[in-house]
């Protein structure tokens, strides 16, 4: 048995209590039952408790299967009304949090005396977490019905929520899962979809405690221990405090683990409004972590934060050949070599430290140099290290959090991807990437994620592949390139993309001639069309390229042909950068 599938059997078994339970996660329990239309229902914008009522008597089995699937909306989250749709033994063995079907209208049809055919579109599918898995077209489910106690009732339904979009888009919200990458240097955030309110600090928590998906176990770890589950049916808030009780198994922990298990625990539960502080209990006794005590501000651990905090926030470019740095408004040339000499650099890249500098030139060769020349010292040309020769057409370098520089070279027989590490260069194949026309490409600060844009057969797509590491940081191999879905993407040109959160790509795109699109997209694929909206007002120019960085407050840059930056004003409105016209390539670090 996989080590993945022994992780989610304690997450499924407590989900099942958790969905199963009434008192324990507010759904009330006395009231007048709501059966109104579900677009009346849906027409507040504020989600409210909704409290389905169960089977009538000598209900026939369509109305059956419908008041099924009406019971799966309970808000909040419970199953409870749902299960006396079913046989007595189905009742006992359904298992909907295994996964989730989201669908945008529903038709049902008896084709026998008790067989009924659903009828399903526009289907997606989220796993047992709430990962996002994808489209998944047009679905038909055949439901059986049986007599039981001269009732209709449904035999062996698929184990799944199924839900439509109205309801999911109201009531469910992305949250993060963090886990540790390889190293443990930094924390990786992995988007699901779980119900709000109340419950969402029970679902996250259960979704962490089944560690990383099997997939992504080249990717990330966890330090929670395999076996570890809630030791009560839910996490409960009480005056911002969230109260995670464990099982024992955490006590195994070295001090040094367990206090990575509190980061990602304390991560997760962050996102939650209103969790401030977290306390951890075995057996119903805190636990006491060294140099936090027993309950633990949320906001610690900025040490492993995905968007690393120690990273420069300084805005680099070229001019007049020579590399400058801006740093409060203020442009200086870098001390180094290529702040004194015309090495013919074209498009750089700097290290997240904003220490080291890659720049490919107009001849096919990266060269590598420190951004400062040693004290008492003058740059010389030697300073430059030479880490390619030969390239076709070069995009900007990119630099992960491990020092590793990443190079795309689109070569007449497509994207050759090299990376240089120590000084020794190697060619990586990417599946997907690799031979492809790829236009251009972002890593993600983390070091676990590669966004590019690739072109096919006159159509642009934007993918995303995931970063296999060893314990040092070493690349050992990436997974299949997955696409990322922009609803507002179809017919216009991808010019450029940037990171804009540790989830979330910005993508500079062409709606129509002479004019410019800032659009958003999430990196599970999830992206709906007001989703992928930004605030950011059509640009009436062409542009060249989209320059911002995670840091907090920096700023939001387009760039245009003949050189201009105009930056993002908070009315959502291009100003003015204030950045004298002729920079080229402007970068942040990464």
């Amino acid at each position: 048995m996989s080590t993945a599938v022994r992780r989610l059997r304690p997450l499924l078994a407590a989900l099942a209590l958790l969905l199963l339970a009434s008192g324990c996660v507010g759904l009330p329990s006395t009231g007048a039952v709501r059966t109104e239309p579900l677009r009346e229902q849906l027409s507040d914008d504020t989600p409210v408790d909704f409290t389905p009522g169960g089977p009538k008597p000598g209900a026939e089995p369509v109305e059956i299967v419908r008041g099924f699937l009406d019971a799966m909306r309970a808000t909040p989250l419970n199953t409870s009304v749902a299960r006396q749709y079913l046989t007595s033994e189905s009742s006992a063995s359904w298992l909907p949090e295994e996964g989730t079907v989201v669908y945008d209208a529903q038709a049902m049809i008896l084709r026998s005396g008790n067989d009924v055919r659903l009828s399903l579109t526009d289907t997606v599918r989220l796993d047992g977490r709430g990962a996002w898995l994808g489209q998944s077209g047009d679905k038909t489910y055949d439901f059986d019905l049986e007599r039981e106690g001269g009732q209709w009732r449904i035999d062996a339904p698929p184990d799944r929520l199924v839900i439509p979009t109205a309801h999911f888009e109201t009531r469910f919200q992305q949250y993060f899962l963090y886990f540790f990458d390889k190293t443990s240097e930094v924390l990786i955030p992995e988007p699901v979809y779980v119900p709000t309110g109340a419950q969402a600090t029970t679902f996250l928590a259960n979704g962490l405690l089944a560690g990383p998906g099997q997939d992504m176990l080249g990717v990330e770890r966890t330090y929670l221990p395999a076996r570890t589950r809630l030791d009560d049916i839910a996490v409960v808030v009480n005056d911002g405090v969230a109260d995670v009780p464990l099982t024992d198994d955490v006590l195994d922990l070295e001090p040094e683990e367990l206090a990575k298990a509190f980061a990602q625990l304390s991560w997760t539960l962050r996102q939650v409004t209103g969790v401030q502080r977290m306390r951890v209990s075995v057996d119903g006794s805190p636990l006491d972590l060294p140099g936090h005590g027993t309950e633990v501000q949320v906001n610690a651990w900025s040490e492993y934060d995905p968007a690393v905090s120690w990273a420069s926030s300084s805005l680099f470019g070229l001019r007049d050949g020579r590399v400058v740095t801006l740093i409060g408004g203020q442009e200086r040339r870098v001390s180094g070599v290529f702040g004194s000499v015309d090495l013919g650099l074209q498009r750089i890249g700097v290290d997240l430290a904003g220490e080291e500098i890659a720049g490919t030139t107009n001849d096919g060769r990266v060269l590598v140099a420190p951004r400062s020349r040693l004290p008492g010292t003058s740059p010389d040309t030697e300073d430059a290290t030479t880490v390619l020769e030969g390239g076709t057409d070069l995009l900007a370098p990119a630099w992960d959090l491990h020092g590793i520089l990443w190079l795309v070279d689109r070569t007449r027989s497509g994207a050759r991807v090299l990376l240089v590490r120590d000084g020794e260069t190697r060619t990586l194949d990417v599946p997907g990437l690799s031979g492809e026309r790829v236009r251009s490409f972002i890593l993600s600060r983390d070091g676990s994620r590669l966004v590019a844009v690739v072109s096919r057969d006159g159509t642009q797509e934007l993918v995303v592949t995931r970063i296999e590491r060893d314990d040092v940081g070493r690349v050992r191999g990436t997974t299949p390139v997955v696409p990322l879905r922009v609803p507002e993407v179809d017919g216009a040109r991808i010019r450029d993309v940037a990171w804009r959160t540790p989830g979330t790509v910005a993508v500079l795109t062409t709606p129509s001639r002479g004019t410019s699109q800032v659009l958003l997209a999430k990196v599970d694929g999830s992206s709906t069309a007001s989703e992928a909206t930004s605030d950011a007002e059509v640009f009436h120019d062409r542009t060249s390229e989209l320059v911002t960085s995670l840091v907090s407050g920096a700023p939001f840059l387009l760039g245009t042909p003949a050189g201009d930056l105009f930056a993002l004003a908070s009315n959502g409105r291009w100003t003015s950068s204030g950045i004298r016209a002729g920079l080229q390539s402007p970068t942040f670090v990464g």
